[in-house]
């Protein structure tokens, strides 16, 4: 599991989860949102990898801005940091996570909604987007654009990452990862993996970055649960 530290802003509380290698993933319980992500490249020089803006890392629960605007419940966890709130009938869960392979994950249920999504605006300059589907290549991220999910993901657990056992491949797991899409920057020298358990990913170029969102809709038991991973990587 990651340290986590956590201190005052305001009315809010600031949770800061670190890796061994220095990566942290700073989360607010005001709007259960990501406040910034820093990623230490191989000059250990660090990255911040998101936009400097309040709305860089939001979840939205059935497109409106409640959720958003109150404190929700807090819980540290042996995955990370775990966030929870209720609005009449309408209950949300979000747990964010960070490893030590650089993975951040972001797990969201709920219940008595429509949908809950998150959106990652992330300040990456002049990156190659890549959907991750048979015969896709790489193009410049520009506007705004809907990709299929449809590759599995082809990675090995280690001991303690997301509270599973070793050499479980991750599209095995109860969360039914895929491999939604490689992002790759070069000026940073910073390639992003994004894996979902979504059917599609939606990217969006945007003012000094672009912006990933993932969204889960209500099933047939009228529960959402629904994961996103986001996996830094240096660039060989």
């Amino acid at each position: 599991m990651p340290s986590i530290k956590k201190e005052s802003a305001g009315s809010a509380t600031i949770y800061t989860m670190r890796n061994t290698k220095g990566n942290e993933l700073k989360v607010s319980n005001l709007g259960a949102r990501v406040v910034s992500m820093r990623f230490r490249d191989k000059d250990f020089k660090n990255q911040l990898l998101l936009k400097d803006d309040a709305a860089a890392g939001n979840v939205f629960v059935d497109g409106g801005a409640d959720f958003a605007k109150i404190i929700w419940q807090a819980e540290e966890t042996l995955e990370g940091v775990k966030f929870s709130a209720q609005i009449g009938d309408k209950s949300t869960v979000v747990t964010y996570s960070v490893s030590n392979d650089n993975e951040i994950s972001i797990k969201y249920e709920a219940s008595g909604v429509e949908e809950i999504s998150t959106e990652m605006i992330f300040a990456l300059p002049d990156a190659d987007f890549r959907a991750c589907q048979k015969g896709a290549a790489w193009e410049k991220i520009g506007g705004a654009k809907t990709y299929p999910v449809t590759e599995p993901a082809e990675v090995e657990m280690e001991l303690g990452m997301f509270g599973y056992d070793p050499g479980c491949p991750i599209d095995y797991l109860d969360a039914g990862l895929k491999n939604a899409a490689n992002i790759s920057c070069a000026a940073l020298n910073i390639d992003l993996i994004v894996y979902a358990t979504q059917n599609e990913i939606q990217v969006e170029t945007v003012e000094g970055g672009f912006a990933v969102k993932t969204s889960g809709s209500n099933a047939a038991d009228g529960k959402i649960k629904a994961q996103t991973v986001y996996m830094i990587k240096n660039r060989k």
